[in-house]
């Protein structure tokens, strides 16, 4: 049986065929939501007012226990594309199965029920996917806002988005971030794209985008939308907004790779298409770098020991300044480290500010040049 070699430059993931798109294909808009009423309304609105017009919005309620039902079923009655299922709190990769299973479009477009599209969001998604047929994913920039929406930034601040076929660079050693991928409501999905993910493993509770931004860049090309199509909304109840993480913060965040491991795994053992037969399959469960970060939280003097256990591969995916945060990590004490930690993986104002600056510095290098 020939061992997974972490190192190798040629990874055997092949894009799936996709069938021609209808040339006004159905969208539909899936919406999870628990206890966000005081934003759902802008999340909706944005849905309706779409200068594309083919579209539903499925929207599945996770147990909320504020006006989100209430506010729900007045749109419900208000506009017949959209459609409202209500469960027990059950956590959201349900609500998005839920949804998913209702979906009847050929395009599934994600929204969380804090954020905002643009009104032209679906139409540019729509021309993306017809102008790029082998594309199975569509990932679009976002703008960072408060939860007022006033502007702070941009998603991706450093990178490019991701374009085209991938799956030839993702190692194979441990689940690998595109390191520009954004998060829920920056992607779309064509839908045998989404019924090779979906189900969402129905144990994660939350950041369940987490598994389609492992999963959806194995299985397909990708179409980038370099407009800013979307509002990613920074407030207090979100874990954006962290500015000092705590233990019990950096437990869920372990225990969420270890989901997050789990359905990337499960994917390669499911599909014989990705890996030769004869091929030896990362082990059913690996420390992840949040799991060292649990045990130095919890100043575990076995952190080390976890950080040797860690997957080669999860390291060497990660954007060179992140490397070198995880390489220097060993040698900073307990309190550097959760300082040094919340910069890189919490704190997005700091972050935002610190891509402006180096934007700033890029654009002035290349006007710079041009006079020259």
């Amino acid at each position: 049986m020939k061992i997974l070699d972490h190192r190798e430059e040629h990874s055997p993931l092949k894009p799936i065929a996709l069938e021609p798109l209808p040339e006004r294909p159905l969208v539909s808009i899936l919406i999870s939501n628990y206890n966000y009423a005081a934003y759902l309304n802008d999340a909706i609105d944005s849905s309706l007012q779409q200068t594309y017009d083919r579209f539903e919005v499925i929207i599945c309620d996770d147990g909320s226990t504020d006006a989100s039902p209430r506010i729900l079923q007045q749109y419900q009655l208000l506009d017949p594309r959209i459609r409202v299922l209500l469960q027990p709190n059950g956590g959201q990769s349900l609500a998005l199965n839920a949804a998913f299973g209702e979906s009847k479009g050929e395009i599934i477009c994600l929204l969380d029920a804090d954020d905002v599209f643009m009104p032209d969001k679906l139409q540019r998604l729509v021309s993306a996917f017809a102008a790029a047929p082998e594309a199975g994913l569509a990932v679009n920039r976002m703008l960072i806002v408060d939860g007022a929406r006033k502007r702070l930034g941009e998603i991706p601040f450093l990178h490019q988005l991701p374009s085209g076929w991938q799956g030839s660079s993702l190692r194979m050693g441990a689940p690998h971030f595109l390191p520009a991928i954004p998060p829920c409501s920056g992607l779309s999905l064509r839908r045998s794209v989404a019924e090779a993910i979906f189900p969402l493993p129905s144990d994660l509770k939350a950041c369940s985008d987490g598994v389609i931004q492992i999963l959806a860049p194995m299985i397909t090309s990708i179409v980038a939308i370099e407009v800013p199509s979307s509002e990613y909304r920074i407030h207090e109840a979100n874990i954006a907004a962290v500015s000092a993480f705590s233990e019990n913060q950096l437990r869920k965040l372990d225990s969420w790779h270890r989901h997050i491991w789990r359905a990337w795994r499960q994917y390669l053992v499911g599909s014989a298409r990705c890996v030769p037969e004869d091929w030896l399959y990362p082990p059913e469960v690996a420390p992840s770098p949040m799991t060292y970060a649990y045990a130095r939280f919890r100043c575990d003097p076995h952190a080390k020991s976890i950080y040797r256990a860690v997957p080669s591969d999860y390291f060497r995916s990660l954007p060179k300044w992140y490397q070198w945060f995880w390489r220097t990590s060993t040698w900073m004490p307990n309190w550097l480290f959760r300082r040094s930690f919340t910069f890189f993986y919490g704190e997005p104002r700091a972050r935002v500010a610190m891509g402006r600056m180096l934007r700033a510095y890029r654009n002035s290098l290349r006007k710079s040049v041009e006079v020259r």
